[in-house]
């Protein structure tokens, strides 16, 4: 056999031997369908949809509702146009937004993503918040995510709000950018009350990716608390040049803070 005709003869079988994973993986997939139990009491589904949960899940989830901060979006039960927080304070963000309030099937969910690694919720949550964002009239001409240390990354295993993040750009079609670090690891949030939560960030974020500037930014995290996570990130991305910042969220708390108390 010549060179050439050895050559084709590779060239055949190797053809053939794609040809033959592929139709084995098309075989797996219709005798294994994934993705066919909803996220979160694992009933089986008939069919996909864009959110993967069972009928009954999706009516009892906990929807953050049209009364909401005008600037933080956290859920109001009175006749004012901000919470507490942001009456009194300013924030360095333009608005937050987001699907759930942090409660009942939502946070259970948030808690099955960061605390059993189970990321299939990634595109669950995703989709809510892409479609959140539209139809709350947001707008953005990048995506970042606020940052883990790298001793939290090593904990945990991955960061939750890098893999919403990256499912929600490309359902956006935003371009991602890394582009926030955190220097250093810091105390654990939950135990500190909201004024402690922003010392306790203070200075811990950079950014290393000029092309922020004059640019609108869409910061992407699991859970909106006090804000002061993403307030210190805005301030860092602002502080790098970037023209304004909105935040979108899996989640936001529904209760009223001051910077006095606990969350």
């Amino acid at each position: 056999m010549t060179t050439d005709a050895a050559s084709k003869a590779e060239m055949a079988a190797a053809k053939l031997k794609r040809a033959a994973q592929n139709f084995g993986e098309a075989l797996f997939d219709a005798l294994y369908p994934e993705q066919l139990s909803c996220d979160i009491c694992l009933e089986d589904l008939q069919e996909r949809g864009r959110y993967n949960l069972c009928a009954k899940c999706l009516e009892e989830l906990p929807y953050v509702g049209d009364k909401i901060c005008v600037n933080c979006g956290m859920p109001l039960e009175d006749e004012g146009e901000y919470c507490l927080r942001c009456q009194n304070n300013e924030s360095a963000f333009k608005l937050c937004r987001a699907p759930f309030v942090y409660d009942g099937l939502a946070r259970q969910m948030i808690y099955a993503l960061k605390f059993s690694a189970k990321k299939y919720i990634v595109g669950t949550l995703g989709a809510f918040m892409a479609d959140t964002f539209l139809e709350r009239g947001m707008n953005a001409e990048i995506a970042v995510f606020v940052p883990m240390a790298q001793e939290e990354i090593k904990k945990r295993g991955f960061n939750q709000s890098e893999l919403l993040a990256r499912d929600v750009a490309d359902r956006l079609n935003l371009p991602l950018l890394p582009a926030l670090i955190k220097k250093k690891s810091t105390s654990e949030q939950k135990e500190l009350t909201a004024r402690e939560r922003a010392a306790n960030l203070e200075g811990v974020f950079e950014c290393v990716f000029p092309q922020v500037k004059k640019r609108s930014v869409l910061l992407i995290d699991d859970v909106f608390t006090t804000g002061a996570t993403s307030n210190e990130c805005a301030k860092t991305l602002l502080k790098a040049g970037a023209r304004e910042v909105s935040v979108l969220t899996a989640a936001i708390t529904k209760q009223k803070i001051s910077f006095e108390q606990d969350d």
